[in-house]
């Protein structure tokens, strides 16, 4: 008898150990920027009626890296539930561990693309440093800045999902920044963010990647950005432009404030779910 009950339980334990694992599909976005893209909502305003955002959303999955430029890499070590806390604020605020007390966008975006793309599993990328520039710091080509870090994080979280046995399509990136360029003319930066879009694209083999372009908070020294920004919408073939009208800061002009943050994400998230089904 005791022979036979070793038995079974022997086949049990490799039936458990040699069950494959689930594969799925992923509906890819990347979410990168500076500090507004990053995120310094305050998590602590999650109460009340925004109380359901303090929560992990189990069914969206993301994967989060700082940048070497302001101190030590912390990162979310791989796909997790999309919850608060996954931003870095640089100098005194930056935190030892994550997850942190902010967010950012990707909060309501990640819902809001689920939302949307029903029956679709999403998951997003997000990659964000605050205080950073596009002329020097996101240039791709500066070889020691972010771009190569940035591209490096992303390939490495498509390689996490395929080592796993999942597929994915990379559907769009959303782009928020602009803050840390104020004083380059309208032209220098569209032209700059004209060059960095196409070269995403290449360097990720996705020709057709969509692009949203989120607005910075007017705080009647960014016209010049503001006028990059719509007009490289208009003109780059499947980007759009996400207004931050209405859109309210905590700290007298630069950082929009939890609310606002989660009104972004929305907005976002309709953008890019129009233009991915045009």
């Amino acid at each position: 008898m005791r022979a036979i009950t070793l038995t079974v339980l022997c086949g049990l334990t490799f039936l458990t150990i040699t069950a494959p694992v689930r594969a799925d599909h992923y509906e890819l976005f990347i979410v990168a920027g500076q500090s507004n893209c990053d995120g310094r909502g305050p998590a602590a305003s999650l109460t009340g009626d925004l109380a359901k955002w303090a929560k992990p959303q189990d069914d969206v999955l993301i994967t989060y890296s700082c940048s070497k430029l302001r101190g030590p890499v912390l990162t979310s070590d791989g796909f997790k539930p999309l919850r608060p806390g996954w931003s870095v604020a640089p100098g005194k605020n930056k935190p030892k561990e994550l997850p942190s007390d902010t967010f950012g966008p990707e909060l309501a975006f990640g819902r809001g693309m689920a939302d949307k793309l029903k029956d679709k599993k999403v998951a997003l990328i997000k990659f964000a440093e605050g205080g950073t520039s596009l002329a020097k710091d996101w240039n791709p080509d500066a070889k020691d800045r972010l771009y190569p870090a940035f591209l490096d994080f992303t390939r490495k979280s498509l390689k996490e999902l395929k080592d796993k046995g999942h597929t994915h399509t990379l559907r769009g990136m959303i782009w928020h920044h602009g803050e840390s360029d104020a004083a380059l003319t309208a032209e220098e930066y569209q032209k700059m963010l004209t060059a960095f879009i196409a070269r995403v694209r290449t360097d990720l083999e996705t020709p057709a990647l969509v692009f949203g372009i989120g607005e910075v908070f007017d705080n009647g020294k960014r016209d010049t950005i503001r006028t990059a920004q719509k007009a490289t919408a208009e003109k780059v073939k499947g980007a759009f432009f996400v207004s931050a009208d209405k859109l309210k800061t905590h700290d007298m002009g630069t950082h929009f404030d939890a609310a606002s943050q989660l009104e972004l994400g929305d907005r976002f998230a309709a953008g890019m779910a129009k233009a991915i089904n045009r």
